[in-house]
């Protein structure tokens, strides 16, 4: 079971590595780039609460430098737009202006801090107004490393820029860790579902084998039993018995084979593929006519048609192909066609019946294990075929048509011996 399954799980999980390592390049590719417009947006405070200290000092100077039009534009353009917290303080560390900053009764101010509060403003209490402007510049020192500034040419005018961060960088710092999670999470939903379908695709091969199995054992045993009633009970002759009971026994050691075979690597060999197909055709043209149905066989062999095969497993693909047209026949006049021909460097093989069709709503699904519109199908026969076609003969299975009540049409495409490609 394990090497029939084998050529099937290993481009799943070669599947599920490319998926892994694309989800990962891609976390990885959107990180980066949230982490360079993080920094890129870091930049951005900096700058401006240089912008925000040399408009504190201008605005400082005596009239008319203090109060151009310059100035007014500054003002109105670009301190007003801050979005962030900034404090600058002077050499003493007293602030002199402050943006964005909760102070009772100011919002931007260039006012001289009180001189009762100056001389205390290490022992500030919470109660007090200005406490929380004390607070804030050691929580924005926090954030930032402060900018120690020289305004104009005097080397004793130094102030020091105290500035935060705005709110949008720091709920953009949250998107990395988001990001991952929302990953991790698809990783895991998509880990549970593989494994899910793996389960019960596995359930399904099982479960469809050992009703395959049966299928294929019960026949031939059933008609051996009959035989033997019949020997029993004297009323037939054994001359006639023994050469259908070596028939019985012939199918039951192929299916045993079959069987066999699933559990191993089959050897290709050189089959010419016509005389295969007429096996199985000749075994349903009676088994149809067995049946009570009115079917009739149109066979189309371009000859010769060789090509390396395991005929005891490729047998079995064509019983079922022909198998599932027969059970799509339901009315009189039944057809089934089998075509046999070159395409290029290819063998093409058709089977096409006149059945009931399939629904369109199906035709994605007929190949997968489990899957059947019959009441008493064991949905394993598209899905053997399939592979026993592409996994051990290198070809190709495809539904080529089905309009329902008109029919369907498989092909298979199996690849032709280098000797045979040059005919």
């Amino acid at each position: 079971m394990a090497s029939f399954i084998k050529p099937h799980s290993r481009w799943s999980q070669v599947w599920r590595a490319y998926l892994f390592i694309g989800a990962l390049l891609l976390v990885a590719a959107s990180l980066v780039y949230t982490v360079g417009l993080i920094k890129r947006l870091e930049s951005e405070p900096r700058i401006m609460s240089r912008v925000f200290a040399r408009f504190c000092m201008t605005a400082a100077l005596p009239e008319p430098a203090g109060e151009s039009p310059e100035t007014g534009i500054i003002f109105e353009e670009v301190i007003q737009n801050i979005n962030f917290p900034v404090v600058v303080t002077d050499r003493q560390g007293l602030p002199i202006a402050w943006r964005g900053i909760d102070v009772k009764g100011a919002e931007f101010d260039q006012q001289v801090i009180p001189a009762e509060v100056a001389g205390r403003w290490e022992k500030l209490t919470p109660e007090e107004p200005f406490y929380q402007l004390k607070k804030a510049i050691g929580e924005l020192d926090h954030q930032n490393q402060p900018i120690i500034m020289t305004l104009g040419q005097d080397s004793n005018n130094v102030v020091t820029v105290h500035y935060g961060k705005p709110s949008v960088l720091r709920e953009l710092r949250f998107i990395p860790i988001i990001q991952l999670v929302v990953v991790a999470l698809f990783v895991w939903i998509g880990f549970i579902g593989f494994r899910t379908i793996k389960i019960n695709e596995e359930r399904a091969v099982w479960v469809g084998l050992a009703k395959e199995a049966a299928h294929q054992l019960g026949t031939p045993i059933s008609s051996l039993m009959g035989w033997l009633a019949l020997l029993k009970e004297g009323g037939h002759p054994a001359a006639d018995a023994v050469p259908e009971m070596e028939k019985d026994l012939a199918h039951l050691n192929r299916a045993l084979a079959r069987f066999n075979q699933i559990g191993s690597i089959p050897k290709l060999q050189p089959v010419e593929v016509t005389q295969v197909i007429t096996e199985a055709v000749d075994y349903f043209r009676r088994r149809a006519a067995n049946l009570g149905k009115d079917i009739a066989f149109e066979e189309s062999y371009q000859q010769p048609c060789e090509a390396a095969l395991n005929a005891e497993l490729f047998l079995w693909a064509v019983e079922n192909l022909i198998k599932n047209a027969i059970d799509a026949i339901e009315s009189p006049g039944g057809l089934i066609k089998v075509k046999v021909a070159r395409n290029g460097q290819k063998l093409e093989i058709m089977v096409e019946d006149n059945g009931r069709g399939i629904n369109p709503k199906n035709q994605s699904k007929i190949f997968r294990p489990g899957f059947t519109t019959k009441a008493v199908g064991w949905g394993l026969g598209l899905s053997l075929v399939k592979r026993i076609i592409e996994d051990y003969h290198g070809g190709r299975i495809r539904l080529l048509f089905s309009r329902p009540g008109a029919g369907t049409a498989f092909v298979i495409n199996l690849p032709l011996p280098s000797k045979s490609k040059t005919l």
